[in-house]
């Protein structure tokens, strides 16, 4: 499992609250933007995936785009990891919205 506490302290761009991981340079910024523009990527192609799977009654159609929108699914959390990596506190918003809708699923205010 990563750790995702591995912050770098000197750089306070891209973040509403000053920490912002490992992110301490352009390069590395670049690399989360284009981090971030894959996850688009990715969800992207689970949609059409899943567009294809269900308007088919091809067994070998809907076999091989249901394994294919699989994979696609396991490159997002990749790609969530990476974020996380990169832009810590992006986990911290992440896990608040999730915990925001645990909390609405339980009919908690």
């Amino acid at each position: 499992m990563f750790n995702y506490n591995n912050q770098n302290e000197n750089y306070n761009g891209n973040n509403p609250n000053g920490r912002n991981g490992n992110i301490g340079s352009e390069d590395n910024f670049e690399t989360l933007q284009n981090a971030r523009k894959d996850l688009v990527g990715e969800i992207d192609a689970i949609i059409q995936y899943d567009d294809h799977l269900h308007k088919t009654d091809i067994k070998i159609a809907k076999s091989t785009w249901k394994n294919i929108r699989d994979e696609e699914l396991t490159h997002v959390g990749e790609l969530l990891g990476l974020l996380f990596y990169l832009a810590p506190y992006q986990k911290e918003f992440v896990e608040k919205g999730l915990k925001e809708f645990t909390d609405r699923l339980k009919g908690k205010p």
